[in-house]
């Protein structure tokens, strides 16, 4: 249904850890407080950076050649939605660990190139899934407002023509630098490391356990 036109997409978890194994990341990934364009050009030629490019171009998935921003941000969203499958793999069951698939970058048809991070899909639920980095707690700003009124449109543009069976639901993921050059930032990291907790639970509890609430 969405492999088409996604830049990558995973018949089930096994498959996203096999392929962040391959693209080989020489060292932990860091997300710094530099400018992205600026740590772009320190990984411009990595192995990791290239498959990415390939891959984008491959698919077609705009009219001009991918920035290095992006290549980067793509690396970035890997980095944080692995950990989030690290803690999936922690709080469901192997079974219900399994029934998952999964589309990055996709293309939502007859949107000018508009395109999704995740994609994740449980059974009839399907997850529309945005990532960015903040320099500042998003909290104070209107980075969350930003996002989800992008995920609101994404929506209801899928809704032309996904089937009916199925539930979307969205998510924006705002996350922190984790470095400032080579320094841990401890309170970035822990705030990234909740928010990595949270997005798990929400997954669990509203796409597996699916909870009926009845209003009265």
């Amino acid at each position: 249904m969405l492999t088409e036109n996604s830049m990558v997409s995973f018949n089930n978890f096994s498959n996203f850890y096999s392929f962040y194994e391959d693209l080989n990341i020489y060292s932990p990934w860091r997300i710094t407080d530099a400018p992205i364009n600026e740590r772009g050009e320190l990984v411009r030629n990595a192995c990791y950076i290239n498959t990415f490019r390939q891959l984008f171009n491959e698919k077609h998935l705009f009219r001009r050649a991918v920035s290095i921003g992006e290549l980067v941000s793509f690396t970035d969203n890997y980095y944080l939605f692995k950990k989030v499958i690290d803690e999936l793999k922690n709080i469901l069951s192997v079974e219900e660990f399994n029934k998952f698939s999964l589309f990055s970058e996709y293309r939502i048809k007859m949107s000018k190139n508009r395109r999704i991070d995740f994609i994740l899909v449980y059974k009839t639920k399907v997850l529309l899934l945005e990532f960015r980095i903040s320099n500042t707690f998003p909290n104070i700003s209107n980075i969350w407002q930003r996002k989800e009124a992008e995920l609101l449109i994404y929506k209801e543009l899928l809704k032309n023509y996904i089937s009916r069976e199925y539930n979307l639901l969205i998510y924006a993921f705002i996350g922190m630098p984790e470095y400032d050059k080579k320094q841990p930032i401890p309170k970035h990291i822990k705030y990234n490391e909740d928010n990595v907790a949270h997005l798990a639970k929400y997954i669990k509890q509203f796409m597996v356990e699916d909870p009926q609430i009845t209003i009265s």
